[in-house]
Parts: structure tokens; C-alpha cells; sequence
């Protein structure tokens, strides 16, 4: 759908929002492009970082990766350098040694020896790792709590995990045990609230966490269930449902989105932007795509802070935009985007260093390489 349009650079969680008056959180700028080079800004639109990267992403958890001579890099709120963060403070994470992967903490020390084909991150306490051709599940500690029997496997939520078995899609529990069966589940929209989204008969609908039909598959497309509803279509209609199924807002849209802060991106014929959970709207925004606020139950949301969704006009101008609709940002018609898809060239190599200070350049060389 038109709103499912994100710019890759946005697969990080958009970030939280300062209150007013500014009071700048390190883990909240915002990644902004000028002139081609990317900068970064706080949530009233002002320019923190002025723009000067080939490439950057959004700051979570007080960095954000940057690409600098040639390098990725870690940057910090006051603009500095660092070596490119890893992982968060207990996390660990995959990393390939030589021709196995095994898993690195935040200071790239090995915590699970490096003796799988493959690797997934963790999540829900269990990673898929995949060995001799079988995907498996360990556990923090790499402790094998899930043996490779697997064609396929990706991750666990609300302790229930996705994975293919004899060329069938199944849905396993943490044991293993295949719960489910006989379904397509679509692994495009998360496990969450206790619903698993599924389809069956070329019809949309949801499993509950015991692998029933919790909802059932009427449904032309449906999306995950966020904050207690989920936006269901039916003809070419969207409207919103509980996790009883029971209709909650009415099928009028033309496009729906997920919710989140109580709001969620949504059009109905001219009229585009965010509505509430009664239906209608908060306010308009005039949009051909746009991301989405962060969920208020999300930890790194500041009390008092309000959000800031990015945003895509028709002609592809990009801006943010705040919980009560003013636009901070643009639209203009440069946005972030994702790293080359085949790497960087020597030219961008090059050019990733011009007008950064030698000392800055020194600093950088002299960090670590993988």
C-alpha cells in the first residue's frame, strides 16, 4: 500500500521527541539531507549537526552511525566520533569469524563461539542460528534450546517464533513444538498483542498465541495489532478491529496504518493524515507515505515528549511532522535513504572525507577495524 512506502533509513525506530522548551536528548535527533550531505536536528526542526555526511541514519540510544572516510562511524549528540557501536550495553549480537558466526557483546568481546552456518539477531530471548543446512534456537548463554530441524526460521515474539518445516510454514513454541500448521503467516507484520497475523484461502485474519483462530480469515490484507486495534481491508476498504474481531472504526478509509502514540497515518478520499482512535481526524498532512509516531509505551519516549513521524508528498519532498501536526521539517526534495546497495565506491570513499578536520581523520583511522 502507498503508506507502507519507508525509506530504509527509517527501519530504525524513529526517535523520541524533547519537550518544549528544547532541551536536546542525545538519542533523539533526527537524520535530515541538504545539498546532498546528510546533518541532523532536533524536534522543533532546528539543525543540531549541520549537514555534512554522505550518509547517516537516525540517533538511537545517544548514536547514530555515520559514514566518514570511508568508514562507518558512531556519532554523538555534540558531533563527535567513535568507534561504530556494535550492540547495546548487553546485548550481544551476530558477527561472522571467519567462515562461521558466532555472537559479540557491545565491547566485540565473543560470548557464543563462532560455529554456526548462519545467524539471526535475538529477540523474545532466543536467536535462529542455522547449522549443516537446519535453522535451530539458542539462548543468551548459547545453550541450544531449540535443535536444528528447521528448512527455515526468523524470531520469536510473545513466545511464539515463525519457521518452515518440510516446506510448510509453521508456528513453533519455545520449546519447539510446532503449534501451528496449514497457514501462510505473514511474516511481513510482527506477532503482537497476542495476535498472529495469517492467512489461509487467499483471505487475511489472526491465530491467537496457542495457534487457534482467533479471527477469522475474512479479510482482503490486514496489518499487526498495535495499541488494541488493528487495520483490517475489506473490498477496498480499511477500517480498524480489536482483538475480538469486533469492529471498532467503521471500513471507510483507503488506506490505514498502524497505531501508535493513538495515532495512525490513514486517507480517505481527498483528506490525508492522522486520525484517533475514534475515527477521525486529529489533523491533516499532505502525504503519499508516511512512517508513523512512536508508540507511547515505547521506554525510550520521554515523559512529556510528543513524537515525529517522517513523511512523503506525492512528489517524493520529505519532512517531519509532530503529534499535533506541524510540519518541523521540510517537505524538501532530498530525504535520507539507504547506503549503496553493492558498497561504496573509491570515488565515495573520497568524497566521505572532504572538509573533515585532520584531526578528526586521525581519530578515525585509528579506530579499530572488524
Amino acid at each position: 500500500m502507498l503508506l507502507s512506502m519507508l525509506a530504509l533509513v527509517c527501519s530504525i525506530p524513529a526517535r523520541a521527541q524533547t519537550p518544549s522548551p528544547p532541551q536536546t536528548n542525545p538519542s533523539d535527533l533526527l537524520v535530515v539531507v541538504q545539498n546532498g550531505k546528510y546533518g541532523y536536528i532536533d524536534h522543533q526542526g532546528k539543525i543540531i549537526i549541520r549537514p555534512q555526511y554522505i550518509w547517516g541514519e537516525d540517533f538511537w540510544h545517544g548514536l547514530a552511525t555515520v559514514y566518514v572516510c570511508g568508514r562507518y562511524v558512531s556519532l554523538d549528540a555534540a558531533g563527535d566520533v567513535h568507534p561504530e557501536r556494535i550492540a547495546l550495553p548487553g546485548e550481544i549480537v551476530p558477527k561472522r569469524v571467519g567462515e562461521k558466526i558466532g555472537f559479540v557483546d557491545a565491547q566485540g568481546n565473543l560470548k557464543i563461539p563462532a560455529e554456526f552456518d548462519d545467524a539471526l539477531f535475538f529477540q523474545d530471548g532466543l536467536a535462529a542460528v542455522e547449522t549443516g543446512g537446519k535453522w535451530g534456537f539458542v539462548d543468551a548463554d548459547g545453550r541450544q534450546v531449540i535443535r536444528p530441524q528447521f528448512e527455515e526460521a526468523y524470531y520469536f515474539n510473545e513466545g511464539a517464533g515463525r519457521a518452515k518445516s518440510k516446506d510448510e510454514d509453521v508456528i513453533i513454541d519455545k520449546t519447539g513444538k510446532v503449534i501451528s500448521s496449514g497457514f501462510e503467516y505473514l511474516i511481513a507484520y510482527s506477532i503482537s498483542e497476542g495476535r498472529i497475523p495469517a492467512s489461509q484461502n487467499d483471505k487475511d485474519g489472526y491465530l491467537d498465541l496457542q495457534g487457534e483462530v482467533a479471527i477469522p480469515f475474512v479479510y482482503d490484507s490486514i496489518h499487526s495489532f498495535s495499541e488494541g486495534l488493528a487495520a483490517v481491508e475489506r473490498g477496498d476498504k480499511w477500517g480498524y478491529i480489536d482483538r475480538d474481531g469486533h469492529i471498532v472504526i467503521p471500513f471507510e478509509f483507503d488506506d490505514a496504518q498502524e497505531f501508535a502514540n493513538g495515532l495512525a497515518a490513514a486517507k480517505k478520499g481527498s483528506e490525508n493524515g492522522f486520525i484517533d482512535k475514534s475515527g477521525k481526524f486529529a489533523f491533516h498532512l499532505d502525504f503519499e507515505g508516511a512512517g508513523g509516531f512512536k508508540s507511547v509505551s515505547d521506554p525510550s519516549l520521554q515523559a512529556g515528549e510528543k513524537e515525529v513521524s517522517p513523511f512523503w508528498t506525492n512528489d517524493r519532498h520529505f519532512g517531519y511532522a509532530d503529534t499535533s501536526g506541524k510540519v518541523i521539517w521540510g517537505p524538501i526534495n532530498e530525504g535520507p535513504d539507504h547506503p549503496p546497495l553493492f558498497g561504496w565506491s573509491e570515488h565515495d570513499n573520497i568524497a566521505s572525507c572532504d572538509g573533515v578536520p585532520e584531526s578528526v581523520r586521525k581519530a578515525i583511522a585509528s579506530f579499530p577495524n572488524d
